[in-house]
């Protein structure tokens, strides 16, 4: 055995064990637990619009069919300069529920574009204690408002909750058809809000998701809005990231399948690249646990393939693939068993392919300059 091949052969053992210690590390923490609160209170929920005249109307309809009592929460639709018929389908909705609310955002304020212009206009009408935001192509259970709300404790300033790209149990989707890159998606986004559930449970929050979060307007008001925070196509990651290094409120990250809600998958590999190009540009202000889980993540897959490429065949690479392999599935295993998408664990020799090519790839893709097209629109 050269040297060289010694050397790769102790790196991906360490390696190996690395990432194997540490994902047994996150998977250990305690997740956050459900209070039922002294007392109910009021909830703005915001939609974020733009171009969705295909999927406006289910969500709607979705918070008609809410179990938190109707006269405490509010609805309110954020229209983005919509082009197509989005407007009119929410602007109808609303005229028939006295708690839904149209706001029509017609142009740029204090540098913000996009979704974070459009949340920050939105919650300047509000004055509730609570805010949620979702977006319009999503669809939520009937418990979602309640569930998130059971998570506020008095220290926690923001919740986010699970987002599936496959209808959970709780969501009733007969036109949905599945496909072999909608579950491959599925099973990325599963695999990634593990890490961050984990993460945020031990004190290291690293990640929300925009379409399934929360927090308190006092949290929100801390750190100076939207307006106080620089312009970022991943506005959730913003302010989430604010809150944590500026505050000292709490933020947990749920798994639970009362509050875990459907996304459209995105239909083209087009369209896939646009929208992880866009989490890897926000991605470059993340916080350094981030960097630790990501480049160990790297690193780790990485060794597997310099493994089949070089041919260093040795029992101490293969327990390094084992290693690396076996908490991946795990991963996988412990995610799909909670919300009880056990189906797409057959996907899973396919994922691993398709994950490490996305990982290092876009991870390459950090240290460019990247111009960014989502909704119509160029970042």
């Amino acid at each position: 055995m050269s040297d060289l091949t010694h050397l790769f052969t102790l790196l991906s053992l360490a390696l190996g064990f690395a990432y194997f210690f540490t994902g047994l590390y996150l998977l250990a923490q305690k997740l956050p637990k459900k209070q039922k609160p002294l007392a109910l209170p009021r909830v703005a929920v915001l939609i974020a619009m733009r171009n969705e005249e295909a999927y406006i109307s289910p969500c709607l309809h979705a918070f008609t069919q809410q179990d938190y009592p109707a006269h405490l929460f509010d609805v309110y639709i954020l229209d983005d300069r919509s082009t197509d018929h989005s407007l009119e389908k929410a602007q109808a909705f609303a005229e028939r529920h006295e708690n839904f609310h149209i706001l029509s955002v017609e142009e740029d304020r204090n540098g913000l574009k996009g979704k974070m212009n459009v949340l920050a206009q939105g919650i300047q009408i509000t004055d509730q204690e609570i805010i949620l935001i979702t977006d319009a192509d999503c669809i939520v259970p009937a418990s979602w408002i309640s569930t998130q709300i059971a998570y506020f404790d008095e220290q926690t300033g923001m919740v986010g909750g699970v987002t599936s790209l496959f209808p959970g149990q709780n969501i009733e989707l007969p036109d949905f058809k599945p496909g072999w890159f909608s579950d491959l998606q599925a099973l990325d986004w599963l695999y990634l809000q593990t890490l961050a559930a984990g993460s945020a449970a031990a004190g290291k929050p690293i990640s929300i998701l925009g379409n399934n979060f929360g927090f308190r307007r006092e949290a929100y008001n801390a750190v100076g809005g939207f307006e106080a925070l620089r312009f970022s196509v991943t506005e959730d990651f913003a302010l989430m990231k604010a809150v944590a290094d500026q505050t000292d409120w709490k933020i947990r990250y749920t798994v639970d399948t009362q509050n875990m809600i459907f996304s459209q998958p995105v239909k083209t590999v087009k369209a896939f690249l646009n929208q992880r190009l866009r989490w890897t540009k926000g991605g470059r202000q993340a916080r350094p646990f981030a960097y630790l889980i990501v480049g160990l993540s790297v690193l780790a897959h990485l060794a597997i393939l310099l493994t089949f490429a070089l041919q260093v065949w040795k029992n101490a690479t293969a327990l390094a693939i084992g290693l690396i392999l076996g908490m991946d599935f795990y991963i996988i295993r412990h995610i799909t068993r909670i919300t009880g998408l056990q189906h797409l664990r057959s996907k899973f020799w396919l994922y691993e392919l398709f994950y490490t090519v996305n990982l290092i790839t876009f991870t390459v893709l950090t240290i460019w300059p990247l111009k960014i097209k989502w909704k119509s629109r160029t970042f």
